[in-house]
């Protein structure tokens, strides 16, 4: 599926790349949170993730982009049973940016994230692994300080709202992550 996942992302930044102008990819790395509800218990875990992006700024305020996030796999285990998730994440998202001076901005983000998330749990007994798939709304704010025209450093918080969701039981993730992103 990575595979599928980057050759899309790719795909849909060529025709941006084109532009030149306005166009960006990027990398980040940093730290994904899973936060599950179920049966009425709570359980956080993080674990460090990666995300792979691009995008166009249509004018220095307005943009749009797209990227593809590993959030790689958290895991509970105790009493004899164990439980993991692993989401991934390709999201489309509105960009807004507010430049502060020449070198600093903040940015936010407002879109959809298509959510995969991998489940597995087995304890006394019980064996359990499956997949869902589920659209939620994607949210990011963020702060890029510009080392020369075409290199920026950024640092982030983007949240994927529920990747897997069964009634009232539900997981929740979010990222906070630092990278490069590359102007054309």
């Amino acid at each position: 599926m990575n595979k599928i996942v980057i050759a899309l992302i790719a795909a849909l930044a060529a025709p941006l790349a084109a532009h030149a102008e306005g166009a960006y990819v990027g990398g980040n790395i940093g730290r994904a949170e899973q936060k599950a509800h179920i049966d009425g218990f709570s359980v956080k875990e993080s674990t460090t993730a990666y995300k792979l992006y691009g995008g166009y700024n249509y004018t220095k305020n307005f943009g749009a982009e797209v990227g593809f996030v590993d959030l790689r796999e958290a895991e509970k285990s105790g009493n004899g049973a164990r439980v993991s998730s692993k989401p991934q994440s390709l999201y489309v998202a509105a960009t807004g940016t507010l430049p502060l001076d020449e070198q600093f901005a903040l940015f936010a983000k407002v879109g959809v994230a298509r959510n995969h998330v991998k489940l597995a749990g087995s304890g006394l007994g019980y064996n359990y692994s499956g997949s869902e798939n589920r659209t939620a709304p994607f949210i990011g704010v963020g702060a890029s300080y510009a080392l020369n025209k075409n290199v920026s450093f950024v640092a982030e918080y983007e949240n994927f709202g529920k990747v897997a969701k069964d009634g009232k039981d539900n997981i929740k993730a979010d990222f906070l992550s630092v990278g490069v992103r590359y102007a054309f």
